[in-house]
């Protein structure tokens, strides 16, 4: 075996990290865990939890779970000075061979789908403050045209009760097949909502210039950063002239190797100036960003773009 790794963290992040690992049937690399509670959490699936003392003893690399930037910060600088070192997420590919964005993209939607009750109930639970009065989001939110609106990575459709009211037509769309089910079951009884389960970078397989407005919340700050430039190509593509996105994204530049295994509230790189770059590219034009706090301040940013009109000859 070429490598074997430790998991900084025996938590929720850290089991979940090891499921993921399961799954790809690579969980021989993992050599064991290290966490502070070691002597109450003994073993997690057969793999021994030692303390940090231990785990530096085996002179094998970290990969941390944690996502409190202060904390790992804190963790990276005692592994170092032990003469430790720390592995990033997105290596874990290189060993097993796979693209980076992929394996990245595929833990993002794994984590959830393995959390998927408990993250949907707490999101559930706070959608209230997306659209009160006083809200960023529902201030942009109102320029949207409803006619024919797409609602990307929408989970199980916490959103759709704020604004049903007011579109026309409703196109749900999301990565987990669970999620299309939930909502179908959800919504059985709307005859305007449509559902498309995607691959988690493009729409495909919705029809050119046929919608008035997209919007994602509370999703795009987990998606990688060439997701995102696939996603806002074929967001332009499907939009009509004139049509408007609003996108909520990651403001998080603290770490540029970071990935949604660790990174704050899973927070991918990207800034407000990267996106707009990324939409100007894509061939809209950019009409509002608002830098928001999320846990930390400036962690996000909410982005209203527009495809321009166009003159036909």
């Amino acid at each position: 075996m070429s490598i074997q790794i430790i998991i900084y963290g025996a938590g929720e992040r850290g089991r979940g990290i090891y499921n993921f690992f399961e799954k790809y049937n690579q969980e021989q690399m993992i050599l064991g865990f290290c966490d502070q509670n070691h002597e109450k959490i003994l073993e997690i699936e057969g793999k021994k939890v030692v303390g940090f003392e231990e785990a530096i003893s085996y002179k094998m690399p970290f990969l941390i779970s944690l996502t409190d930037e202060k904390i790992v910060k804190q963790i990276k600088n005692r592994i170092d000075a032990s003469g430790g070192k720390v592995i990033d997420f997105a290596n874990v590919a290189s060993f097993w061979g796979k693209d980076r964005n992929i394996v990245n993209r595929d833990f993002c939607a794994f984590f959830h789908v393995e959390n998927m009750n408990q993250y949907f109930k707490e999101a559930e639970d706070s959608t209230y403050v997306f659209w009160d009065n006083n809200s960023l989001f529902y201030e942009l939110f109102k320029q949207l045209d409803l006619k024919n609106v797409i609602e990307l990575a929408c989970g199980r459709g916490r959103h759709v009760q704020y604004y049903i009211h007011k579109a026309d037509k409703i196109t749900l769309v999301d990565i987990l097949k669970k999620n299309i089910d939930f909502c179908k079951n959800r919504f059985n009884d709307k005859d305007n909502i449509y559902y498309y389960c995607n691959n988690g970078y493009n729409i495909e397989k919705l029809k050119t210039e046929q919608y008035t407005s997209l919007f994602c919340y509370d999703a795009m700050v987990h998606f990688e950063m060439m997701d995102i430039y696939e996603y806002l190509k074929d967001i332009y593509r499907v939009l009509i002239p004139g049509g408007k996105a609003l996108l909520h994204h990651s403001n998080n530049t603290s770490d540029y190797k970071a990935s949604f295994a660790n990174a704050p509230h899973g927070r991918r790189f990207m800034s407000k100036d990267v996106f707009a770059y990324l939409a100007y590219r894509a061939g809209f034009d950019v009409l509002e960003q608002k830098v928001i706090d999320w846990g930390i301040k400036d962690l996000d940013c909410i982005s209203l773009i527009q495809k321009p009109y166009t003159t036909k000859n």
